[in-house]
Formats: C-alpha cells, sequence, structure tokens
C-alpha cells in the first residue's frame, strides 16, 4: 500500500523489515529492489536485482524483470531508461489492497523536436498528482528518457495534474481523468506541451 502510493521510503523500510524474517524470498527482495529504483538508489537496487537473479527460479516474473532491468541499466548510465519497466508485483497476502476495479493506468508516448532518446540520454520526470476529492493527496512520480513511452499503473481512480519537466524546464501540464479499470491514452509532445522547441532546445551528446 506504501508503494501503491507513492510512499517509496516507507516501502524500502517494510520490505527490509519483512526480508529480516524471510531473507530467502525472492518476491519481497524483487519488490524492495523496485521500491529502492524510485529512489534513484541505483547501486542498492542492483544489489537486489542481482540477487533475485541468482536465486529466483528462471520461470518467476521477478526474475525475468530484474534481469531486463540490470541489462537496460547497463546500456544506460544512470538507469534513467530503466526504471520504468520495474513494476510493483503483487505480493502473497496483499489481497487487502484496491480492488482491480478501483484502479487504472495511463500510458502514451513522449516526444521532442531533435530529440532522439536512441542517441541521447535527456531524463523526464513525470508527476501525477491527484486534482479531485478522491484523489486527492495521491502523488506519484516517474523517471524515464525523453522520447520514450511511458506507463504509470495502479492509478486509484479519479482526476490527476500531470506534470513533465526536463532540465528544471517545464514541458508539460495537463489533467486527465483515469478511469477505473481503464487504460487512459496521454501522449505529451511538442502539440501540447506549455514550452516551445526554442524554449527547450535538444541537448547534444549520447
Amino acid at each position: 500500500m506504501l508503494a501503491r502510493r507513492g510512499d517509496y521510503t516507507g516501502a524500502v523500510e517494510k520490505y527490509r523489515d519483512a526480508l529480516r524474517a524471510t531473507p530467502d524470498d525472492v518476491a519481497l527482495r524483487f519488490a524492495l529492489g523496485s521500491a529502492l529504483s524510485q529512489l534513484d538508489r541505483h547501486r542498492e537496487t542492483t544489489e537486489q536485482f542481482r540477487w533475485v537473479v541468482a536465486h529466483g527460479a528462471p520461470g518467476q516474473p521477478e526474475v525475468a524483470m530484474a534481469r531486463q532491468w540490470l541489462a537496460a541499466a547497463e546500456r544506460a548510465p544512470g538507469a534513467q531508461s530503466a526504471r520504468q519497466e520495474v513494476a510493483m508485483l503483487p505480493l502473497p497476502g496483499a489481497e487487502g489492497g484496491p480492488s482491480p476495479s478501483g484502479i487504472g493506468s495511463i500510458k502514451g508516448r513522449t516526444a521532442w523536436p531533435g530529440v532522439n532518446p536512441d542517441a541521447q540520454n535527456v531524463s523526464l520526470e513525470l508527476r501525477f498528482t491527484g486534482d479531485d476529492a478522491v484523489t486527492k493527496g495521491q502523488s506519484f512520480r516517474l523517471h524515464i528518457g525523453l522520447g520514450r513511452p511511458y506507463t504509470m499503473s495502479d492509478l486509484p481512480a479519479g482526476a490527476y495534474r500531470v506534470v513533465g519537466r526536463s532540465a528544471g524546464v517545464k514541458l508539460w501540464e495537463t489533467r486527465v481523468v483515469v478511469g477505473a479499470g481503464t487504460e487512459t491514452a496521454l501522449d505529451l509532445t511538442d502539440a501540447n506541451s506549455v514550452a516551445t522547441p526554442k524554449d527547450f532546445p535538444p541537448r547534444g551528446g549520447g
């Protein structure tokens, strides 16, 4: 529940407490690594995911996702483009959380003139903040590479204010309503940006 609400620091503490009792639980290790990745704690994330790959069964989804994250992190310094691929999988005994019928997701593509995500690593932060009586107090954050697709899952249904920033420049600010049990599409491009390419020229470099 803490991770679902975006309290990844609190989730890390709870996962560590649980692992003291069951240190060989692969699902818990993966959940800890996923929460750490959201806090930019790259070294600790790498440590947990390597443990998952070394000790988990080949067919476990946690093993496949941990291996994918580690491979992407090697290609993208800082793991900025890899972090969005880490999902918080449901843990045994966590059935008390919101039902799937009461949650939804947002997904879409990001694009900016002159930015090639395969040649440039331009960091983008997306924040999803509750914007109605139902979602008030909810706040979620996602880091990806500008120009790449994104997905924000397990959002309580309702309205959100979506703000996207890169290098301190606000590129997007919009309101979106997430339907229960549905996937809401929201593309973020220069066509719906609050800035212009002149305000945010693409950076060079690989």
